[in-house]
């Protein structure tokens, strides 16, 4: 029967070299190498076969070797060195400055391979350590070279920070280490796959970063502000078209009320009016039956005073008529009288002027319209308050206007 194994218990063990002389067990032990797990035979100093993705067995233990052992027919010093074939990454802290006198932390990853040639190298670290490898281990080993010829001379030529987050820093970092590295990691049995520089935020960095945060808290603030601004003025907004709404419908029923009230009243004044223009008319009626009544009777006293002045008139023409006749046959009288006078030679003065003042005082006696002036009383008149013409008393309607008096 066969016993299994196990060169390593830790993920982080990346070679180890094991002295089979001191597996010392009754089973015989076998190893299964994976394929990126390696081992080689170190036999009486000498290094044998190098095998990999194998089933190795009889490595160590077992009755027959120790009857082997017992009886000196096998070999004195057997060592097995066993190594991962896989990429590794070491992470190497660092803390340097910058040419502004900013720190700079942060760790140089570099990633490593054991080629399945060069296991046998790994006796270099074995020979002044301890017996297993593994990232820390191989860390503290790269780490002061790592620092003086790789770290430091870089960051002198970073000039900022911008410059030191950029992808030309870390192909100038790649380039340095693997140049810089080749021998070291050459004679230990490492090939450089990859080199990579990762640094922490610088103070400036902090800077920078704490101001942004604070800008970016101050414009949070600043929008939570707004919004609760924007909030307020929408409630507010909504408080006021309420309290609109509230007036506008209080107005209008108020207006409504208003509304009503005045209609009623205007109905009531509609009564009144149609009452009023009903007695207007009815007024207007018997203003135009009085006015009719007035005017007939002004008509016929207008025609009752012209008939009297049409007699009158008349008269009048028929007393001048007469009295023209009379003063033409005075005149003819005189004439013929004044001729008698002057046939007979008796026309002197004295007669003349007895002549004259005969006709005078016959004209005196006569008057004017050849009748005896008889003083007549003049009729009583007045003029109208509305028209302002002459009216007679006792007249109960003015001719001119229609107005009675």
């Amino acid at each position: 029967m066969t016993k299994k194994f196990k060169w390593r218990d830790n993920p982080n063990i990346l070679a180890k070299l094991i002295d089979a002389n001191n597996l010392n067990t009754w089973k015989s032990q076998e190893v299964v190498l994976k394929p990126n797990e390696a081992c080689a035979f170190i036999v009486d100093g000498r290094i044998g076969d190098i095998l990999t993705e194998k089933v190795v067995g009889n490595i160590a233990g077992g009755f027959n070797r120790f009857i082997g052992d017992m009886m000196g027919i096998t070999a004195k010093d057997r060592r097995l060195l066993f190594a991962m074939t896989g990429p590794a990454d070491i992470s190497i802290p660092f803390s340097g400055n910058l040419p502004n006198g900013s720190n700079v932390n942060g760790f140089a990853n570099v990633r490593v391979q054991i080629r399945h040639d060069d296991i046998p190298k790994l006796l270099n670290m074995f020979a002044n350590s301890a017996p297993m490898l593994d990232r820390k281990r191989l860390a503290e080993v790269l780490h002061n070279e790592i620092m003086m010829r790789v770290i430091n001379p870089t960051l002198a030529e970073c000039e900022d920070e911008i410059y030191l987050r950029s992808s030309a820093l870390q192909e100038k970092f790649e380039m340095r280490a693997e140049v810089e590295l080749r021998a070291t990691l050459g004679t230990l049995g490492f090939t450089l796959l990859k080199a990579f520089m990762t640094s922490n935020q610088t103070d400036n960095e902090k800077i920078s970063e704490l101001q942004a945060q604070l800008s970016a808290a101050t414009n949070t603030e600043g929008a939570h502000a707004e919004a609760l601004i924007e909030r307020i003025a929408i409630r507010e907004a909504a408080t006021i078209r309420r309290i609109e709404c509230e007036v506008n419908i209080a107005k209008a029923e108020a207006a409504g009320k208003v509304t009503v009230e005045m209609q009623l009243e205007l109905k009531e004044l509609r009564k009144q009016e149609a009452q009023w223009e009903a007695e207007l008319k009815r007024d207007e009626g018997q203003l135009n039956l009085r006015m009719k009544e007035s005017s007939h009777k002004t008509e016929q006293a207008m025609a009752l005073f012209e008939q009297v002045q049409a007699n009158k008139r008349a008269r009048i023409r028929q007393q001048i008529d007469h009295q023209d006749q009379r003063m033409d046959k005075q005149n003819e009288l005189q004439v013929r009288m004044m001729e008698m006078a002057a046939e007979n030679d008796a026309l002197t003065p004295e007669v003349m002027q007895e002549f004259l003042r005969q006709q005078t005082a016959q004209k005196a006696v006569d008057g004017p319209g050849g009748e005896a002036d008889v003083p007549q009383s003049k009729p009583q008149e007045y003029d109208c308050n509305e028209c302002a013409k002459p009216v007679m008393v006792g007249w109960n309607t003015c001719p001119h206007c229609g107005i009675g008096l």
